[in-house]
């Protein structure tokens, strides 16, 4: 892991053979293109590496993650919201489909986006007084189809309710709700996840493999593909739209 790549918007470290990633990208360790970028190249990194087994995704700091970085998208002109959700379907699917153990060491707010790294592990542990949730209908965004087939997988029968209450859940509701497995005391939640890695990582790597790839074959082998790539489009288009952006940046204003 040493001879990889430079990253700036996170941090990477190992504990034995279990790679830690941290987001870590400013504050509040908001996803833009580069930080989604290099989620998807450390994870392709930790494939190839002989000596990674699992995989912990975290965050620097008192947040895991608060999302999709929203001035970004304001900054820039509407060719780069596609880019911008392109490269976050990209990272979510290298981790979704990583073949090792990948545990989620929710440390902080998880929100929109945050969640859905968070939810894309194997197990996923919460810090008693973190909170996660997908809270995009909240700002007016819509949802990509990959997104909603993710919540889908994680959440079973909640799904469609936490998406639609739009809403942030403390450590205990996630855990009824599917977000999240386990919730622990903030100081012992890294000690959790490193033990959680290696557990998994204990089993046949091979038959954790397939076990992986087979039961989340259902995500992608179901349903109408050009459908879905019609609504992607018209979700493309919400993003863009004025009056999305408009929306925006009403929640960017300070408040009074």
């Amino acid at each position: 892991m040493t001879d990889g790549p430079q990253f700036q918007k996170i941090k990477v470290s190992q504990h034995g053979c279990t790679a830690v990633l941290a987001l870590a990208s400013d504050k509040v360790n908001a996803l833009d293109v580069q930080a989604l970028r290099e989620i998807t190249s450390f994870v392709e990194q930790c494939e190839q590496d002989p000596a990674v087994s699992a995989l912990i995704l975290t965050g620097d700091g008192p947040v895991f993650s608060a999302g999709l970085n929203v001035t970004e998208v304001l900054d820039h002109d509407k060719s780069y919201t596609e880019v911008l959700l392109e490269t976050l379907g990209s990272a979510l699917l290298s981790l979704f489909r990583c073949s090792m153990p990948t545990v989620a060491a929710v440390n902080g707010s998880a929100i929109a986006g945050g969640c859905l790294l968070a939810c894309t592990c194997d197990t996923r542990l919460i810090a008693e007084g973190a909170r996660i949730g997908v809270t995009e209908l909240r700002v007016g965004v819509a949802f990509p189809v990959l997104a909603v087939e993710l919540l889908k997988y994680t959440c079973g029968e909640h799904a469609e309710q936490l998406m639609l209450e739009a809403r942030l859940l403390d450590a205990d509701e996630a855990c009824r709700r599917g977000l999240v497995h386990q919730s622990l005391p903030p100081s012992e939640l890294q000690g959790a996840a490193i033990a959680a890695a290696e557990q998994l990582a204990s089993l046949d790597s091979g038959a954790y493999a397939l076990a992986k790839a087979s039961s989340r074959r259902a995500v992608f082998g179901t349903g109408d593909e050009e459908e879905s790539r019609r609504l992607d489009r018209r979700v493309l288009d919400h993003w863009q739209d004025a009056h999305t952006r408009s929306n925006l940046e009403r929640l960017l204003k300070p408040k009074d």
